[in-house]
């Protein structure tokens, strides 16, 4: 068993799960990158999923009448499409070169998204929103890492307010949940070596950093939750470079 590991990532779990209650991500641009680097990048696509869509299950009722459902359904079935090619990825590429790559583009994106934000005009529609969900669903299965995109399609979309943090709950528990259960029959391997009652014991740092967040979230107005969304995108890409090049070079 690695006590280690698992201490590690109940602390990013408390910290992710605050994050994604408060401004609709942050979940996987903290747990991913910690999960990775302790436990392994396989490791953290099941963790990332799994605690995931337990979080997001938690903050459902509490944002349910917020929720946008049509934009929802537009980023959730390209989504769902790619989980299995996301997965297939997964296995036949290096992943630590994949992270690399992904890192890469999110802070390309993100660089290239605040420019095109500064001007009042907003690029939305479904090409957006299915390029968007595609890529969401690609990451997310693959590397465990479809938050980035996620702050890049809330940018060019200037979608920064209260139905965004409320939308993306059902989401993520849906692409997370389909992802968990379907990672069995795809890509098996890698899960991390915890026994049955840390698995369970995870659940007391989700539960926290939802509670935590919640108490939060009323005192972020929207500048500052698009300004989290930008720091937490450019933090997520960064911090994939660094371990997969850093894992590349060991």
């Amino acid at each position: 068993m690695d006590l280690a590991s698992l201490l590690i990532a109940a602390v990013a779990v408390l910290v992710g799960a605050a994050g994604q209650r408060m401004i609709g991500m942050g979940w996987g641009l903290v747990v991913t990158p910690v999960v990775a680097l302790v436990a392994g990048p396989l490791a953290a696509v099941l963790v990332v999923n799994l605690y995931g869509a337990i979080a997001c299950l938690i903050i459902v009722p509490r944002v349910w009448r917020d929720i946008d459902w049509r934009r929802l359904l537009w980023l959730l079935l390209p989504a769902v499409a790619l989980m299995v090619p996301g997965l297939l990825l997964a296995q036949a590429l290096d992943t630590d070169l994949l992270r690399v790559i992904v890192g890469a583009i999110a802070v390309a994106g993100v660089i290239v998204s605040v420019a095109v934000t500064s001007t009042a005009r907003h690029r939305d529609g479904p090409g957006v929103r299915l390029a968007a969900g595609s890529t969401i669903g690609l990451l997310n299965a693959s590397v465990g890492m479809g938050a980035p995109i996620v702050g890049l399609y809330s940018l060019v979309s200037h979608w920064h307010d209260r139905t965004f943090v409320a939308t993306m709950q059902p989401f993520w528990a849906l692409v997370s949940g389909m992802i968990v259960a379907i990672r069995p029959f795809v890509a098996p391997e890698g899960a991390p070596d915890w026994p049955l009652w840390g698995w369970l014991a995870l659940v007391a740092p989700v539960v926290l950093g939802v509670v935590l967040g919640d108490r939060l979230a009323h005192r972020v107005d929207r500048t500052a939750v698009r300004w989290a969304i930008i720091v937490c995108s450019l933090l997520g890409g960064a911090s994939l470079v660094i371990a997969g090049t850093a894992a590349l070079l060991a």
